[in-house]
């Protein structure tokens, strides 16, 4: 197994030398409150979905959006506890034990981790509590570093689910402890609030590159992470945290699937990646299987097999494909060689296109994609239009566009 490494152009990863297309989980709570068994329904089931990473929380807070709901009140009482005396300088060697297991049983199912070391729910860990502290950060990042230094299943999370500049000194300790005891062999990033990119770290050479969180400010994924995308020196994006799937915490509240395909395509399609949530894996609700089958997580399925289907590390961002002002709830991307062209129209709509961008003067194929099961329907052959309208299939609610040239 390898590990994940950074493209050369820096907008995307690869692993063993092979595009690796970001499709993310999260079952934050993995380690303490998932046994074996239900790890391996979880991780089994995920990879049949096309999952390729999931993200876990070493010190674990549950948010209910109003309060912090403290479980368990005192870090010690986890049994293994995480850290000897509560004291982050110490980590309980133990308590890795069950962390190993998680890691080894996702790359049974060709999953990556990516582990939030210092916590999330607004702080608990800095802020609330103040157990991660300056004096302890490089201690505890250099000794994680140093035990999975040869791990190639995983990948770092830095960061307090907080504005990245609220105890930036701490960050920069973990980062610092993190990369002299790991040597430089994993890539690290860092999670931050709602609304937020980590683009304040992105000259830190530490940072591999950046994560967004959007919370339930959909109609900012595409200006956030197109403004990444471009931001120099390049590094790849990844819309990390939106809203979850029936969650009850958001003013926009219950979260559609079509919502949860808004911010997937959304991303993709503006030049990062995406990853998934459901409300009640992360609570671990009594009927959390169940969620697995949700329609938004089916979804996902759709969007992965749709973009591998293409050379998707070759498309672009490019709004300049629509023939109107600037678009919020529709995308557009294509190849550098102009021959394909992908659109997603978040919603019924009619848009004009610049189909004379596509082809180099060759016919132009359009072919209409269902992102809720994948059918395809033929929209038959464009020859010589510089422009057209397109109205959004009238089957879709949301719709992808392909448009490719014919050989």
């Amino acid at each position: 197994m390898d590990f994940l490494k950074v493209s050369d152009n820096g907008h995307y990863f690869t692993r063993g030398g092979e595009p690796f297309f970001w499709l993310g989980g999260t079952i934050w709570p993995a380690h303490c409150e998932f046994n074996t068994e239900e790890l391996e329904f979880y991780f089994k089931k995920h990879h049949e979905l096309g999952f390729t990473v999931e993200h876990i929380m070493l010190a674990f807070e549950n948010w209910d959006g109003t309060s912090v709901e403290i479980r368990p009140k005192d870090m010690t009482i986890y049994d293994p506890p995480l850290w000897l005396d509560n004291n982050p300088a110490t980590p309980n060697e133990a308590f890795f034990k069950r962390v190993d297991e998680v890691i080894r049983i996702a790359a049974k199912y060709e999953i990556l981790i990516v582990i939030l070391a210092c916590g999330g729910a607004w702080g608990t860990f800095v802020d609330y509590r103040k157990v991660i502290t300056k004096e302890n950060a490089g201690a505890y990042g250099k000794w994680l570093g140093e035990r999975y230094r040869d791990e190639p299943n995983i990948v770092w999370s830095n960061g307090f689910d907080l504005p990245p500049w609220w105890y930036e000194d701490i960050a920069q300790e973990f980062a610092a402890g993190l990369t002299e005891g790991d040597r430089g062999k994993h890539l690290q990033f860092y999670h931050p609030c709602g609304c937020m990119s980590s683009n304040h770290f992105h000259q830190e050479k530490w940072l591999s590159g950046n994560f967004i969180q959007t919370w339930a400010f959909h109609e900012n994924i595409h200006r956030m992470v197109i403004a990444d995308y471009h931001r120099r020196p390049y590094k790849p994006v990844v819309h990390v945290e939106g809203s979850y799937e029936a969650d009850h915490s958001y003013p926009t509240s219950p979260i559609s699937s079509h919502r949860i395909r808004n911010q997937a395509y959304w991303a993709y399609l503006s030049g990062g990646f995406h990853t998934y949530g459901h409300g009640d894996i992360y609570r671990r609700e009594p009927y959390w299987r169940d969620t697995l089958d949700s329609y938004g997580g089916r979804h996902m399925k759709v969007l992965k097999d749709f973009f591998t289907s293409l050379e998707w590390w070759k498309l672009v961002p490019d709004q300049s494909l629509f023939m109107i002002g600037e678009q919020v709830n529709h995308v557009a991307a294509r190849t550098m060689d102009n021959s394909l062209a992908v659109i997603y129209f978040g919603f019924r709509a009619v848009l004009p296109v610049n189909v004379g961008r596509i082809g180099n003067g060759k016919p132009v194929r359009v072919t209409w994609i269902d992102p809720q099961n994948g059918n395809r329907m033929d929209g038959g052959i464009l020859r010589g239009e510089l422009v057209y309208r397109f109205t959004s299939h009238s089957a879709c609610d949301d719709a992808l566009l392909l448009l490719t040239a014919e050989e």
